[in-house]
């Protein structure tokens, strides 16, 4: 993990913000989800989730994909068991305590 836990906590709720700030730029102006930013959106993602480190599984991503796109932000189904514990993964800031101290 090449960022702070503040940093990550950071691009991780920037990321957020981006994402709804395009879903309502989208509806208001009746626009293509494949229009420009969209692009730098994914791009900020990219370069985030590298700055992470995390391994990836073929099949389910990186722990920061399931967060973001499978618990939206950590508001469903976001419980991990890692073998001894069972974390309730609702912030950003739980999921960089549960990378460092279990993915690390």
């Amino acid at each position: 993990m090449k960022l702070s836990k503040h940093e990550f906590c950071a691009a991780v709720n920037t990321y957020r913000e981006m994402l709804e700030q395009e879903d309502k730029y989208c509806e208001i102006l009746h626009l293509n989800p494949e229009w420009a930013p969209s692009e730098w959106i994914g791009n900020y993602y990219t370069l985030l989730s590298s700055l992470c480190e995390l391994e990836e599984d073929i099949y389910v991503g990186t722990t920061l994909d399931w967060f973001c796109f499978e618990t939206n932000f950590g508001e469903r189904n976001n419980k991990i068991f890692d073998g001894s514990k069972t974390w309730r993964i609702e912030s950003p800031e739980i999921l960089y305590d549960y990378i460092m101290e279990v993915e690390n």
